[in-house]
C-alpha cells in the first residue's frame, strides 16, 4: 500500500473528489470548507497511480476524564473513492493514522462510526447511548428571564470556535483544537441559524448553532455551547421562544441533563404529532467509539477515594499485528493501582488477581461507558468475581458524552 502524508498542492482536488463520490459534499462552497477543515488536521492518503483514492484525517483535541483533560485524536474522516474499494485501503490507512496519533502523544482516540463493528479491528469500543429528542419548542418550560440574543453567521466562526473550545465540559466532553474544524462544520450546515449572547466586553459566552427547514421546521441544533448551567437554561429559554413559529426542533441531550424534565405534555405531543413531519421523537443510540492510546496516562487520570484496587491488567490490542515501529498499540501486562493517585506500570505480579481484556473493552470500562460486570457479559473482559466487583465500585463514573459531533 502506497501511504503518504497529505500534500495540499498534490492531493486536495483528489480528496475533494473522494468526498463528492461518497456523498459527503456536493457544492463548491462545501468543497471550499474542506480547506479550513484540513488546516491543522493530520491527513494521510493512499495513492493509486499517483492519485489519492483513500483519505483518513485525524484532528487533535482534548477529552475530559473526571476533571483532567487528556490529549485526544479525533478520527474525523475515513473515505475511500469508488476506484479504491475492496483493496484494504481504509483499513490499512486507518491503522496507520491511529498509530501516528499514538506515536505523537495522544492518550485517547475517538471517532464517529458508520456502522458498529468495523472499527473494532483497530481497538475501538462502542461509546454510551446518546439521547436525541425532537419536540415542540413551545413546550420547553424554563423559568428564566428572556433576553434578546445576537445573531451569529459563518462570519463569526472565530468567536464560535473560541467559545466552543472553552465551553463547560463534563466527563467525556471533547473539543477539537483547530478553529478550522468548527469553521467547516458551520459552513456545512444546511440553511444555518445561530443565536447567542455576548458579555459586556463582546466575548461570545453561550450560543446555539444549527440548521433550519422551511417556515416551521424541523430545526436541528448541532452545537450547544455554554460556560455555566445558568447560561444553558437561558439557551433553553431562547429555544422555547422559537416556538412562536417553529413547530419542532431536535436537540441532543446535553451531558448530565435529563432534557425531558423541561418538556411539557410529552405523551400528548407523541400522540398528536404521530406520522407528521414534526412528530415527537425520543431516540437513543451510540454513534461514537473510543480507544486508549496511552494506558498509563489514562489510568493516572482516575482519582478514586475508596479502598485502593490493585490487579494485573493483561491487555490485547489488534493494532499490534497491523503496525511496525516504536508504537504498536497498548497490548501487554500492567500492574494497575486504582486509588487517589492511580498508576499503571508495565509488568506483572503473581500475587495479584488478573483482569484479561481487549483494549476495546478496557477502554469502555475505564471511561465508564459500561460497568466491568456488564462488559464481562457482552464484551471481551474476564476476571475473578471479587476483582470485577471491586472494579465496578472503583470505576463508577458519570456516563461519558462527547457533547459534539465529529
Amino acid at each position: 500500500m502506497d501511504i503518504s502524508s497529505y500534500d495540499a498542492e498534490r492531493d486536495f482536488d483528489a480528496v475533494v473528489r473522494i468526498w463528492r463520490e461518497v456523498g459527503w459534499i456536493d457544492s463548491d462552497s462545501e468543497a471550499k470548507a474542506m480547506e479550513y477543515f484540513l488546516d491543522g488536521t493530520d491527513c494521510f492518503v493512499s495513492l493509486i497511480d499517483g492519485s489519492a483514492e483513500c483519505a483518513v484525517m485525524t484532528t487533535p483535541g482534548l477529552i475530559r476524564y473526571q476533571d483532567v483533560d487528556l490529549p485526544l485524536s479525533i478520527v474525523s474522516g475515513v473515505t475511500t473513492s469508488l476506484v479504491g474499494r475492496k483493496l484494504g485501503l481504509a483499513s490499512g490507512l486507518t491503522a496507520h493514522a491511529v498509530g501516528e496519533a499514538g506515536r505523537g502523544g495522544a492518550a485517547v482516540s475517538i471517532l464517529g462510526m458508520f456502522e458498529q463493528g468495523f472499527y473494532d479491528q483497530f481497538g475501538f469500543g462502542s461509546g454510551s447511548y446518546e439521547h436525541h429528542i425532537r419536540f415542540d419548542p413551545a413546550s420547553l418550560h424554563v423559568d428564566v428571564p428572556y433576553r434578546a440574543p445576537v445573531r451569529l453567521t459563518v462570519d463569526d466562526w472565530e468567536d464560535v470556535a473560541a467559545a466552543f473550545s472553552t465551553r463547560y465540559r463534563r466527563h467525556g466532553g471533547t473539543t477539537a483544537h483547530p478553529p478550522g474544524f468548527i469553521r467547516a462544520e458551520m459552513m456545512w450546515a444546511d440553511k444555518p441559524f445561530g443565536l447567542g449572547y455576548r458579555s459586556e466586553t463582546g466575548e461570545l459566552t453561550h450560543f446555539i448553532w444549527g440548521r433550519t427547514k422551511g417556515e416551521s421546521g424541523p430545526y436541528r441544533v448541532q452545537m450547544l455551547s455554554y460556560q455555566t448551567t445558568d447560561q444553558l437554561l437561558e439557551l433553553f429559554e431562547l429555544v422555547s421562544v422559537l416556538g412562536d413559529q417553529v413547530r419542532s426542533i431536535s436537540i441532543t441531550e446535553p451531558s448530565g441533563i435529563q432534557l425531558q424534565d423541561l418538556v411539557r405534555h410529552v405523551v400528548r405531543q407523541e400522540i398528536a404529532t404521530a406520522k407528521s413531519d414534526h412528530a415527537f421523537r425520543h431516540v437513543s443510540g451510540t454513534w461514537w467509539q473510543l480507544r486508549i492510546l496511552d494506558l498509563p496516562a489514562c489510568v493516572a487520570a482516575r482519582s478514586y477515594e475508596g479502598p485502593p484496587v490493585r490487579f494485573v491488567a493483561e491487555i490485547t490490542d489488534p493494532l499490534e499485528a497491523m503496525l511496525d515501529g516504536d508504537w504498536t498499540g497498548v497490548g501487554g501486562s500492567y500492574v494497575v493501582t486504582i486509588g487517589e493517585h492511580s498508576v499503571a506500570e508495565p509488568g506483572s505480579d503473581d500475587s495479584l488477581p488478573v483482569l484479561s481484556a481487549s483494549v476495546n473493552a478496557f477502554s469502555r470500562a475505564w471511561f465508564g461507558v459500561r460497568s466491568p460486570s456488564g462488559l464481562a457479559v457482552t464484551d471481551d473482559l474476564t476476571g475473578p468475581a471479587d476483582l470485577i466487583a471491586d472494579l465496578d465500585r472503583a470505576l463508577a463514573l458519570p456516563v461519558p458524552h462527547p457533547d459534539m459531533f465529529f
